[in-house]
């Protein structure tokens, strides 16, 4: 168990709750630094989650603290009458890690707004209401994206099922909104290849929009800038957040060219608060250039491999517990057998300095690609004690 020098108890005495709209722990924290968060007793704890999967380099970072304080200086925010130069700056390497030779991209708050945006861009474009998905996978909180009965415009066909492609009109459909590799509802699952070329395949020829989901997968986490980019496919717009602002509040939609092109023959108007800021802006591209510099998608593939090991190795030695384990890079699942309480030995994990993702079957591994292999064996060497119980 890991301590951190201070002692913040009193200091942090919660005086006056939030509204409680998600499942939290009694713990204040004080302090977020590479791959440990800090609570006010002093005690640290290695984040496998990445916060909400958004520190891909590591929270506080010393480059994104002196990125934030620089920009603040010049521009936080400024309105609808200016551009900047750090929104132009990030649209041209976001088009670039895209594969996109040109096109445009604009930059939100939060993943959410993002994939609201590029199907609201696809549907003005093709007149068509419906949107497709991947069975479990999860596209936005709210929106056209929402999981809801009352969202009749959302319609999935079945992971890793040929067949149930079949069963959709394509005519009907503005944009396959793909994510490949989603870590909310079933975590971490990998579509098979031929069934994500053929789903991509039908949805072109019937002119649909091929959105790429990356809020979780995108920023190097599968071991490449962009999940998709490890299928033989090209969507139309890529959509970007949490790990693009490395914890800070940023998202982008960004479009191809045709793309681009139609939007400016059929304009759509769309514009809210926080719009292309240069602060966000200056962050995002500083987190990008971080991860060049520190060479963090080799890094993701080395380390990746190495904790997909020991996670085998765990279902070997507890064959009659696990199930399967799933991995790309560092985005990792461990699936237990039916009687299992992944919950459970979730929360012990956190009881004794790790924040693991949990579901009620499986545990969820997202840590920030700087994680060390000796943080994963710590954890490693707790999660066999406890399967061992």
């Amino acid at each position: 168990m890991l301590y951190f020098c201070a002692n913040f108890k009193d200091k942090y005495k919660m005086k006056t709750p939030i509204t409680g709209l998600y499942n939290s722990s009694n713990k204040m924290i004080v302090k977020s630094k590479g791959c440990y968060q800090y609570d006010s007793d002093g005690k640290a704890y290695i984040d496998f989650e990445s916060g909400v999967w958004c520190a891909n380099v590591g929270h506080n970072h010393d480059r994104m603290i002196r990125a934030i304080e620089s920009q603040i200086k010049e521009s936080i925010h400024h309105g609808y009458r200016f551009g900047n130069r750090q929104s132009e700056d990030l649209s041209q390497k976001l088009l670039q890690l895209a594969g996109f030779n040109t096109g445009s991209s604009v930059f939100l708050s939060s993943g959410s707004e993002a994939v609201n945006l590029a199907i609201t861009i696809a549907r003005h474009l093709t007149k068509r209401k419906k949107i497709l998905r991947i069975e479990d996978t999860y596209l936005s909180a709210y929106g056209f994206g929402r999981i809801s009965e009352e969202n009749d415009s959302l319609v999935s066909v079945r992971f890793d099922d040929s067949k149930s492609i079949d069963n959709h009109n394509f005519t009907e459909i503005s944009a396959l909104v793909l994510e490949t590799g989603g870590a909310s509802i079933k975590p971490v699952q990998f579509p098979n290849g031929d069934f994500v070329k053929k789903l991509v395949e039908t949805a072109l020829q019937n002119n649909c929009h091929v959105i790429a989901e990356e809020v979780t997968t995108g920023m190097g986490r599968t071991g490449k800038w962009f999940g998709f980019q490890h299928y033989d496919i090209v969507p139309s717009m890529v959509v970007t957040g949490k790990g693009l602002g490395n914890g800070y509040p940023i998202s982008a939609v960004t479009l191809d060219m045709r793309t681009t092109k139609a939007l400016d023959s059929e304009s759509i108007r769309y514009a809210q608060s926080h719009q292309n800021d240069p602060l966000g802006c200056a962050v995002a591209m500083e987190t990008i250039k971080i991860v060049e510099d520190e060479c963090l998608l080799e890094r993701c593939n080395e380390t990746g491999d190495y904790f997909k090991e020991k996670l085998e190795r765990i279902q070997i030695k507890h064959l009659s517990k696990v199930k399967e384990v799933r991995a790309r890079g560092l985005m990792l699942a461990i699936e237990f057998e039916n009687g299992v309480e992944g919950e459970e030995i979730g929360k012990r994990l956190f009881d004794n300095g790790f924040i693991i993702g949990c579901k009620p079957n499986a545990l969820r591994f997202i840590p920030p690609l700087v994680i060390s292999q000796t943080d994963i064996d710590r954890m490693i060497r707790k999660l066999d004690e406890l399967l061992g119980i």
